[in-house]
């Protein structure tokens, strides 16, 4: 039995649990993940206090920062 309106029926919005981007932020262990598309690490790589994580085409899937706390001293800094 479905609802409907005077334009027709009432369609059901359906959400997407494997939307990307998904962030996940750990405050007690001061790390935080940005993942940026589906798939499997396979190398990575430290650049600038930020790990990159790669699949084995060569796309960054996934972005690491290990030390939270240090992201409030980075937006201090002037962009070059």
């Amino acid at each position: 039995m479905g609802r409907s309106n005077s334009q027709g029926p009432v369609r059901r919005k359906k959400v997407k649990t494997n939307t990307f981007p998904q962030v996940f932020v750990d405050p007690a262990a001061d790390f935080a993940s940005i993942k940026i598309a589906p798939g499997v690490e396979a190398r990575s790589y430290e650049k600038g206090g930020f790990v990159f994580c790669g699949d084995k085409s060569g796309n960054v899937i996934e972005i690491q920062l290990l030390n939270l706390s240090s992201l409030k001293r980075l937006k201090r800094t002037p962009a070059a």
